[in-house]
């Protein structure tokens, strides 16, 4: 089954989960028996890909063997009542590594879901931006000359090279810099440079044939969703196909802030 039919066809999947062989907190096992008593249809395993800088969230090279195994007996084991899909998250930090390199391309992976999570710093070392304001505003102010402007510029930068590059079918929480920016610059969304990528990134998105994932994440906490409300309109009407995933790390979380993605995407549309 082609993946843009499914999410045309049910609400009932989450195609974007994190277990024990990256920064999750579960096990695959655990991970896949929450989405079935959620009655899943489809379930899609996203570890955060191995990587060839520093990272304490990737699953190391030398695991993925161990892996793709594991996501294939859960296959066997779920095959009467749920679809799970073995893929992951990519992480693009270049031209020479992303998810369009060829050992991405070479592994039996059923999609790739690809996302941005380090900005390179002026010496051009990858810094991971991701994660809790507290540790981003640190590195900010450390890796970056408290130069906001030039994390997120950089962030859309290597967004629209990875899409420009290819390789991959799902373009992961392509604003997500858009939390921490928002609290070291509030208002930064508002500015006129800052919609002009968001304007850049839908239309390469379009033309690559890519399917934007809704990101509910930080819903419960934060009230945010990846895209932004106001972007995901512009996502809506561009006819870009969408998928709601709820990147849980937690098998509770499984299907967290998603019924509200939902709602809110009826809304939008009517």
């Amino acid at each position: 089954m082609i993946l843009s039919e499914v999410v045309k066809q049910t609400d009932k999947y989450n195609f974007h989960t994190h277990t024990q062989y990256c920064d999750g907190k579960v096990s695959m096992q655990t991970m896949a028996q929450a989405a079935a008593e959620c009655e899943m249809l489809h379930l899609g395993f996203t570890p955060h890909a191995p990587i060839v800088c520093k990272s304490g969230c990737n699953m190391p090279f030398e695991a993925v063997k161990e892996y793709l195994s594991e996501s294939e007996r859960l296959k066997d084991i779920h095959n009467s009542d749920m679809k799970v899909w073995t893929s992951m998250e990519i992480d693009f930090l270049n031209k020479d590594f992303g998810p369009h390199i060829d050992y991405f391309q070479k592994l039996p992976l059923d999609y790739r879901l690809a996302s941005v999570h380090f900005v390179p710093n002026y010496d051009g070392i990858p810094i991971d931006c991701d994660g809790r304001y507290e540790r981003f505003s640190q590195r900010l102010h450390e890796e970056f000359r408290d130069d906001i402007r030039y994390v997120v510029e950089k962030f859309f930068e290597h967004t629209l090279m990875m899409i420009e590059l290819g390789g991959f079918d799902v373009l992961g929480h392509f604003d997500k810099i858009a939390h921490n920016a928002s609290l070291a610059h509030p208002g930064i969304e508002e500015l006129s440079w800052y919609e002009a990528y968001i304007d850049d990134i839908i239309s390469k998105a379009q033309t690559s044939g890519l399917i934007i994932e809704v990101n509910t994440k930080a819903f419960v906490e934060h009230k945010r969703l990846f895209p932004s409300e106001r972007w995901l309109k512009k996502v809506l009407s561009s006819g870009l196909n969408i998928m709601v995933n709820s990147d849980a790390h937690y098998a509770e979380k499984v299907n967290s802030g998603r019924k509200e993605a939902f709602d809110l995407i009826k809304e939008i549309k009517q």
